[in-house]
Parts: C-alpha cells; structure tokens; sequence
C-alpha cells in the first residue's frame, strides 16, 4: 500500500478536483459550477479542502469545514466533512478511509468537539465510529389543508414581506431559535448571503412592537404553463407559538396559487395534526390511505475524544451519572447548563461505547432507547431515567444540509 501525502488543495489542483468531483458526484452541475464551489461556497473556500496525492497524482479530495453547530443551548465547534471523493482508477485502496483518518486527525489538532457529515453510504462512515442522529420528516401537502383560523393574524403581530433592513432582525431569530434547537449551525456571513440574494426566494417577516420574530423563505415552481405548482419552504423559524401559527397562516393563503407545500419539520413537530386532509390530491394503497410524507434520515455524528465532546455541549438539567466507555471511567456532572468530567464514584455504571455515546450526546437518541437497542447497558431503571433527564435534547434537525 502507497504512502499518501496531505495537504490542503490550491488554485493549481482545480482541472484535477474538478475530474474527480464528476466522477464521484456524476449530477448535472458542469465544470465551472464545481469549480466556483471549491473556491468558494456557503461554508468555506479552498482553504479548508483537503487533498491526497499517491506519488505525484492528486487522488482524493475532502472538504473539513469549521462550524458551530448548536446542542443544548451551546454552540460546539464541530468538522464539517463534505465532498468526498476519490478518483475512479484509486478506488478500493482504502484512500476514503485514510483521508477520513487524516480529517480526524486535523479536526481533533485544531480543538474541535465534534465531527458531522451527510453519509453518501452510512455503512462506511459507521466504521469509523460515526452515528446516525434523529430522522425528520417531509411532509407533502395542500396549502388548503392548514387552519384557515391561521391565516387571522392575531392583533399586535404583522406579517409581511422582507425588506433590506430586515436582515439583521432575521438573523437575530434564526440565532435565538438555533440556541433552542439540536444540530442548527450558526450562519456564516456568505451563507445569509447567498440565502438572502437567491432570486428565486421570497422571504418574510413577523414582527411585534417593531421587532422581527419569525421568518419564513420559500420558492414557488413550475415546471411549465398550467402545470401544478409547488411550494417550498426551506425556513420557518419564530420565537413563539402565535408567530409560528402566523407565518403558516401566510403559506395557506397560497392556497389559489399553490398545488402543493413541501417542508421539513422534526420529529416532534405537531403540525401534521393541524392539517385536514393533507393529501387532497393523492390516493393511497390498500394498506395505507393517507400518506401525508416520508421518514428521512439525517447526517451523522463523531466524537474522538469523549471529554472534550461532553463538556461542550449544555445540559438541561442538572446530575450526574458515571460512565464506563470502552473501558474507560469517569463521572459527568451538570450543573448550571454546563458538565464537568472527573473520577467515577459508584462501582456499577452506564457502559455504553463512544460511538453510541455521539449518538445519545449529539444525535438525541435517548439512553433508554439506546438500552431498548442493546447499545447501552444500565445498571437499573432509576440510573438510566438520569441518564435520560442529563442527555435531554430536542430532536436533531438541521436546516442546512451541506
């Protein structure tokens, strides 16, 4: 086996990135397209991609973003890993898995947390210790099936179309939102950008006493002249319930414009009761009648070292629980949204290994459904509800795959 080398990819490497982007993700975009998005997209630039060479030939390529990605009230630096690829002839040498080695190695050298990536094929990246996160659904729907009653905004709140000055209150909420949710990263600057000048996106606001409180993005298409019309909403984020309800509202009222609604929502999102015949325009089979969506995996997540991890997210609640990980024994403690790791007190523990153990901290899976897995075992009932008050999350739901 050849001795790779690493290094991070310049102008001069991009006819040869561009030949393996193809190949390894054969869509429609064409050679300047992927070579604008390894200069620079949403996330990064040239600078945070990394490539392989074997001898002279540049065979592999990788993107290690840094982010900020949000879980319980914290944000966790975190590896965002995008783009994958190696080169046709180099494949089945084990590159992908060196490269991956080389991207945990320079993600764990600059201090971060955590390591998240969407799995092309989640078998490969659960070898090297990486774990699914809660599904979210999408649901397919007619905007006339949400309440009409939503559609009455209530008195001191408006709804209306975004403005140029709007932005900085739309960050403000997305960021307040983000700090209550699991898995939102925080937005970089080029990201509002280009959100904020996509023409296709229409963008509106809620506000109250003059401040935004929600927002909502959607595009409308259709693929030709009188052809059904689809509706797609990529943000709906409010502070509270009645904002929430309002910006829905504004999506019913397409209802004589728009066939259908497409959105993604968590898993503990109620929405789909609100919604009177969701599916107008569909029929089911004789097993089900209603098919109001689909279930949709999300990214993965990694921790290589399970002290560092565990004290950057926040806590809920306080407690403590001491933990057996591969061998490995120690004591988490919250207190005050924080955890500490120290020395275990007690001779019986939660044994749990680390990959499981990014799925419980980072993906809210819960220990007690780790335990109905077999992927965790508690020494009683009583521990393993702890275990479950101390994880507590919300479900994992990214707005911004990548």
């Amino acid at each position: 086996m050849s001795e790779l080398v690493f290094r991070t990819a310049n102008e001069d490497d991009l006819d040869r990135l561009v030949e393996i982007h193809t190949s390894a993700y054969p869509d429609p975009r064409g050679p300047e397209a992927r070579r604008r998005n390894f200069l620079s997209n949403m996330l990064g630039s040239l600078s945070e991609l990394h490539v392989a060479f074997d001898g002279a030939r540049l065979v592999a390529h990788a993107f290690l973003f840094g982010l900020e990605v949000w879980f319980g009230g914290r944000a966790v630096r975190t590896a965002g890993i995008a783009s994958v690829g190696v080169a046709p002839e180099a494949r089945g040498q084990r590159i992908a898995a060196r490269l991956l080695e080389h991207l945990h190695s320079a993600s764990l050298e600059r201090g971060d947390a955590l390591a998240l990536l969407y799995a092309f094929r989640q078998g490969f990246y659960a070898r090297h210790g990486y774990a699914p996160v809660t599904p979210f659904r999408r649901l397919s729907l007619t905007p006339r099936a949400l309440p009409k009653a939503w559609s009455m905004t209530p008195s001191g709140l408006v709804v209306r179309a975004a403005e140029g000055g709007d932005r900085e209150g739309i960050e403000h909420a997305y960021q307040r939102a983000a700090a209550r949710a699991t898995g939102w990263i925080t937005r970089p600057a080029r990201m509002w950008d280009a959100r904020l000048l996509d023409e296709r996106r229409r963008w509106f606001v809620a506000m109250r006493a003059g401040h935004a409180v929600g927002f909502a993005s959607w595009t409308v298409a259709q693929p030709e002249q009188h052809a059904p019309t689809r509706l797609v909403v990529y943000d709906l984020v409010a502070d509270d319930d009645e904002a929430r309800r309002a910006l829905w509202g504004l999506v019913g009222a397409q209802r004589d414009q728009v066939n259908e609604v497409v959105v993604n929502v968590d898993a503990n999102d109620p929405l789909d009761r609100a919604l009177l015949d969701a599916d107008a325009a569909r029929f089911g089979d004789p097993d089900v009648e209603h098919v109001l969506g689909m279930l949709c995996g999300g990214p993965m997540v990694r921790m290589a070292d399970a002290a560092r991890a565990l004290t950057a997210r926040g806590y809920a609640c306080d407690g403590a629980l001491d933990l057996d990980v591969g061998g490995d024994r120690f004591r988490l403690e919250g207190h005050a949204g924080a955890a500490s790791i120290g020395p275990t007190r007690a001779t019986s523990a939660v044994t749990v290994d680390l990959t499981t153990l990014a799925a419980v901290a980072f993906g809210a899976l819960a220990p007690s459904d780790a335990a109905r897995l077999g992927w965790l075992v508690a020494p009683d009932p009583g521990t393993l509800r702890a275990a479950d008050a101390l994880f507590s999350l919300p479900p994992f739901f990214a707005l911004d795959p990548f």
